[in-house]
């Protein structure tokens, strides 16, 4: 499907690959929600172009997530594509003395339970425009393989990952297509100071509309596309490689 002269919806719009999609598909589409935390950077995105619509939400809280879809729901009907994009990551391990259990529901809500929030709040409103339309959902290698530490953050994204296929079955009849885009290591304010050989925002990006517009339902973005071989080459050397992160 052709992402162009549509009204998409992007989550975490205002940093990182978000903000890269943003900046590549502005200027070919009708127009653009953005959701995001900072209001600051929100408003620059919206006086960089004419057709940005941002709100600003906490993903983490489902009293705000629903209070902003009902908004954007009502002014926006012609939403098409809905790419749910933010995420967080905490690094240390469990063992650690600075991992925080606090954070677990905070980590679990924004990169797992509001994009299942979003899908549902959305597919009413993506049904009755009886028409090709789209969720996109980002996860990552560690989905399939996860490392040693950001054990929430793997699993989150392994629930992401089970969540997208199980949508895409039940959306078989219908013309609402399921995106998963799979990540490698990606150069983000998310990553910083870690790891190297990073792919940048704008590769990534590009790769994410380019997969969605070849109808791939899963689309391994950059050496995330090396998965799948080695997977089936040496499913213990693939873990290996991947605990290391």
């Amino acid at each position: 499907m052709k992402l162009l002269d549509r009204t998409l919806l992007i989550t975490g719009g205002t940093s990182g690959i978000g903000e890269a999609l943003v900046q590549q598909l502005a200027q070919q589409n009708i127009g653009l929600v953005i959701i995001a935390r900072n209001s600051a950077k929100l408003k620059k995105l919206a006086e960089q172009f004419s057709n940005i619509h941002p709100y600003r939400c906490s993903l983490a809280s489902k009293v705000d997530v629903e209070k902003t879809m009902g908004e954007i729901t009502d002014n926006h009907p012609d939403i098409s594509v809905v790419i749910n994009n933010a995420g967080i990551q905490v690094t240390p391990t469990f063992l650690d003395s600075d991992f925080d259990r606090n954070g677990i529901d905070n980590e679990i809500t924004i990169n797992l339970t509001a994009p299942i929030w979003i899908c549902a709040l959305m597919l009413g409103n993506m049904l009755d425009l009886k028409a090709p339309a789209a969720f996109v959902n980002i996860t990552s290698g560690l989905a399939l393989f996860p490392k040693k530490n950001s054990a929430v953050y793997c699993a989150s994204k392994a629930g992401l990952r089970n969540f997208s296929r199980s949508l895409r079955y039940q959306l078989e009849e219908t013309q609402i297509s399921v995106h998963e885009a799979i990540l490698p290591l990606v150069d983000t304010p998310m990553t910083e100071g870690r790891g190297k050989g990073k792919m940048s925002v704008m590769q990534t990006a590009r790769a994410i509309i380019k997969g969605i517009e070849n109808n791939r339902e899963e689309i391994y973005v950059g050496k995330a596309r090396l998965i799948p071989l080695l997977a089936r080459i040496s499913p213990s050397l693939m873990g290996t490689i991947m605990k290391a992160g």
